[in-house]
């Protein structure tokens, strides 16, 4: 009689260890973060919500400055109505003038127009001497004809003439020739803005108060003529 048996299993092995082809081990356990970098996690969240915190308040806070309440011409004596406050976010570079300090600006004269709105800076204010009482300051532009061959400097002493324009033989409101003001300062002088090539230069003058509407008809009318009378500073 013949035994036969069953062939024996084979023992049971560990499934081998696969390598990748940089030669790196590859492990089928799973990953598991190390505390140090779950704390440098929650960190970083923790500097990013202060960033953020503190440039919403930086934005948020503002300051109150001082603006032109209206349209004000060079040489403006500024009175409490020529002022208004605004705000504007705050920031370390601001140049403008804190409301607070707006009763300084009272009684100073402007160095340069301002229009409505206009933030006010120490610049803006005019470091001669300020308008006498009762004088105002009005301006014109004035072509070569109407202007002595020698350039005028603030300071000078002219007086303001009427004159026809070209092909004209009266003026707005008076005779050719007229003295319209005998002794006008010059107080300021700059070039004619670039859109008006037909003038040479753009004059401030600072004329009687009484005598300042007359004078500005007549500019606007084209009909103004400077002779010089004396020189100022040069």
């Amino acid at each position: 009689m013949v035994t036969t048996t069953a062939p024996a299993r084979p023992a049971f092995a560990s499934p081998p260890v696969v390598e990748n082809r940089s030669g790196l081990r590859l492990s089928s356990g799973t990953h598991r973060r190390r505390p140090l970098q779950i704390g440098l996690g929650i960190a970083l969240v923790v500097v990013c919500a202060a960033v953020v915190g503190a440039v919403f308040q930086s934005s948020a806070k503002r300051v109150s400055i001082v603006v032109a309440a209206k349209n004000l011409p060079a040489g403006t004596v500024l009175t409490p109505g020529d002022l208004a406050t605004a705000t504007i976010p705050a920031s370390g570079n601001i140049t403008a003038m804190s409301a607070t300090g707006s009763a300084a600006l009272v009684g100073q004269q402007l160095d340069a127009p301002a229009y409505a709105g206009q933030v006010m800076v120490r610049q803006m204010i005019s470091t001669a001497p300020q308008l006498a009482t009762g004088e105002q300051v009005v301006g014109m532009l004035m072509k070569g004809d109407q202007m002595p061959s020698v350039p005028l400097v603030a300071g000078d002493t002219v007086q303001v003439i009427a004159v026809p324009q070209p092909g004209q033989g009266s003026t707005v409101g008076g005779t050719i020739g007229s003295t319209l003001v005998a002794s006008a300062t010059v107080f300021a002088v700059g070039p004619a803005p670039a859109n008006q090539t037909q003038y040479l230069a753009s004059v401030s003058l600072e004329v009687p108060s009484a005598d300042a509407a007359t004078v500005t008809a007549y500019a606007a009318a084209d009909q103004i003529g400077l002779s010089l009378v004396s020189g100022g500073a040069k």
